[in-house]
């Protein structure tokens, strides 16, 4: 049905035009005479299209007045506030909606007609899954391949994207459907980002896939992730219920099922607290689904329209209502809810999914991250998380781009002119420069700013100048992780494809990073108390190709998360990787056994079948994710960073010609996050409206056959 209608909407603009030029086309007049013309007819056209429908909406429908529809009269109502609600509340959407069908109709047309270039998502792209490739050597041949000068000597990219986490593969493999030439180059050894694995003692760890909602087939997501790979990456779900939620340790413990689904959810919740809780269970239940309802578009509205305007509609009001939503914290509305502890806990268990604690999270973040989960639950990449990076480079290399690795870009250099000319990668000997007119940053906002831009540059652009004046915008909470080897196999261990959000105790969850353990002056102090809250995972329990390599049978891994105070590790930030001396060394350690002990206490079989030990601090993130204070999810999700004007300022479209951003920073964290601000970058790149492409590619998308 949509397919049907918004095809017409969309084409009753362009008709407009196409009609005032038939009208006078055939009609010898001046040129003066003809072009006022047009603008008169197109005008009229206009007004009936956008403004006559107010006025004559209602000719040809019901009767309004088939019935006498009189009533007793209620109580005269007195207070002002409640008159205002429903007086005021009309006329400021029946304003919005006006000035948004007169926004489609008179203006967007200029920006997103459609007409302006290749539809990179004309056709379903997949072909049949082929063999899962499990020599190394073959893959690292894919996501390994090193920067050489000679590599890139004599050619000529259409753009340059610096960064290979999803937000750059998207921009470069969405680019190169349309037939540009792109080159994507990666600081790290191996491209992917946070989507990126590690191999040690045949051990293989994901540092950042975890689980992914949302991929069911047929599903946006997974919709464009498939487009990206031509089909050829696969999603394995979780088990329902794919979270669970331990509050205490010990004899204290508390277990919470999370289950996909709202209804179920609510049922299995109320199976465990008393029946005084019921209805703040169904109140959430209705405010997550009243947040998925909202107008998803806005943001997107907010970045892809020209600045000035942008900020002209904002000053009408006219994304107000839909806008303030994202300053309401979570903290507020879940105290308004509850004020039981570990309710409020499965409440918000969730939040480090985005890094921000309840008190300063929009709770509109937080709503959607709840529905992201709650249709279908969570997924894995079949064959592990190196699969992502590994099916989009061959969509790259397809028109002739490429993705290298080991080539870290020391500065994008901005000419005289003040336009982008190119990027310089730093050598042992000397710098690379690559000549292009187009480069697209991928490694976030303050990286740019800080890292790849002289600071002259920086001062005088609004775009950088306004992020970094705006309050309270900064990075996210530094991450610390912890992998463990186990010589035994996941089904003798009786693990579970499920994840674990573990808070030591009721006040843990909603206190967040304002806990004693988060402000303590250094880790050794921290090292003394318990972790208030960890994420525990078991990548081997996801991947149904696990035990296709005979390297990994008989063995099994386990991902451990928490965040950590930057300051404790700070001292060693500019020390090289693996010598960074023995305080480190044992500031590390001491919370990583602490972290390793927790999690032996919620599954005690695992304890003496440790073989592997791999702890990674936020230093150890800015090494491997060149984050700036071991972030892993950008700027921080905070309410500010949500603002209606720092919202249109996070835009790919930056105030330098030439550069462009895409990645977390634009739109928000995670692999959706991330994946669809390179949607949205793409969009204003190519001036082509790329969500109605895939909606429109959605409404003929037949999910393949299951498998016997």
């Amino acid at each position: 049905r949509d397919a049907v209608i918004k095809q017409w909407y969309q084409r009753r603009v362009r008709v407009s035009v196409l009609f005032c030029y038939s009208m006078v086309s055939n009609v010898k007049l001046p040129i003066k005479v003809t072009v006022a013309v047009a603008v008169i007819v197109f005008l009229l056209k206009l007004f009936h299209d956008s403004v006559g429908w107010l006025f004559f909406s209602g000719l040809s429908g019901k009767n309004p007045f088939a019935a006498d529809c009189r009533s007793p009269r209620k109580p005269y109502e007195l207070n002002h506030k409640k008159r205002d609600a429903v007086i005021k509340q009309w006329y400021q959407r029946r304003v919005r909606v006006f000035l948004l069908k007169l926004f489609h109709d008179s203006v967007g047309w200029l920006f997103f007609s459609g007409l302006s270039g290749k539809n990179p998502f004309a056709a379903d792209c997949r072909s049949p899954r082929k063999p899962y490739e499990l020599n190394h050597k073959k893959r690292d041949a894919i996501i390994k391949q090193s920067f050489t000068s000679g590599k890139v000597n004599g050619q000529q990219f259409d753009a340059v994207v610096v960064g290979s986490g999803i937000g750059g593969l998207t921009v470069a493999a969405i680019l190169a459907k349309v037939g540009k030439k792109v080159l994507v180059l990666e600081q790290h050894d191996q491209a992917g980002g946070c989507c990126h694995t590690f191999i040690d003692k045949n051990y293989e760890f994901d540092v950042g896939i975890h689980y992914i909602g949302e991929m069911e087939d047929g599903r946006y997501n997974r919709i464009v992730v498939d487009q990206l790979t031509d089909g050829q990456l696969e999603w394995a779900p979780l088990m329902n219920p794919f979270d669970r939620v331990t509050i205490g340790l010990g004899d204290e413990m508390r277990e919470y099922p999370i289950y996909y689904g709202l209804d179920r959810f609510a049922s299995e919740l109320k199976q465990r607290f008393p029946e005084s809780e019921h209805n703040a269970i169904d109140k959430y239940c209705q405010l997550i689904k009243e947040m998925a309802k909202m107008p998803k578009a806005i943001t997107g509205v907010l970045k892809l329209m020209p600045l000035p305007l942008t900020k002209f509609l904002l000053k009408l009001g006219l994304f107000k209502e839909a806008l303030d939503k994202c300053q309401e914290t979570t903290e507020s509305v879940i105290r308004g809810l509850t004020s039981n502890k570990d309710l409020q806990t499965v409440f918000t268990y969730c939040w480090g999914d985005y890094g921000t604690e309840p008190k300063h999270s929009s709770f509109r973040t937080h709503a959607g991250l709840i529905s992201h989960f709650a249709g279908g639950g969570g997924f894995y990449p079949v064959g592990g998380a190196s699969e992502i990076a590994l099916n989009i480079i061959p969509v790259i290399e397809r028109s002739g781009g490429m993705v290298l690795v080991n080539a870290k870009v020391d500065k994008i250099v901005v000419g005289a002119s003040g336009k982008v000319e190119g990027v310089q990668v730093a050598q042992k000997s000397n710098s690379v420069f690559i000549p292009c007119p187009t480069v697209v940053s991928a490694v976030g906002v303050l990286n740019t700013g800080k890292s790849l831009l002289d600071q002259a540059v920086v001062q005088s652009s609004s775009y950088f100048s306004t992020i970094a004046k705006a309050d309270q915008v900064h990075a996210g909470i530094g991450a610390l992780n912890v992998f463990l080897g186990l010589n035994k196999s996941a089904e003798e261990l009786n693990l579970a494809p499920q994840n674990t959000w573990a808070f030591c105790d009721g006040n843990a969850c909603m206190s967040g990073t304002e806990s004693d353990y988060f402000t303590q002056d250094n880790a050794n102090d921290a090292a003394d108390q318990e972790i208030p809250l960890m994420f525990i995972s078991f990548p081997c329990t996801k991947d149904p190709n696990w035990n296709k390599r005979p390297e990994r049978q008989e063995k099994s891994t386990v991902a451990i998360v928490t965040f950590a105070n930057w300051k404790w590790f700070e001292s060693w930030d500019d020390k090289p990787l693996k010598r960074r001396g023995d305080d480190y060394d044992r500031a590390k350690k001491l919370i990583g056994q602490q972290m390793i002990d927790q999690t032996c206490r919620l599954y005690p079989q695992i304890e003496d079948c440790i073989d592997y030990v791999d702890i990674g601090t936020p230093v150890t993130n800015n090494h491997y994710i060149n984050s700036t204070k071991g972030e892993i999810y950008g700027l921080d999700h905070n309410v500010t960073r949500f603002s209606a004007e720092n919202s249109a300022a996070l835009r790919p479209e930056t105030d330098i010609p030439g550069l462009w951003m895409s990645g977390q920073d634009v739109l928000m964290c995670g692999f959706t996050g991330a994946l669809f601000g390179g949607v949205l970058t793409s969009a204003a790149m190519l001036k082509r409206d790329l969500f109605s492409d895939i909606w429109k590619l959605r409404s003929a998308y037949k999910p393949p056959q299951k498998k016997e």
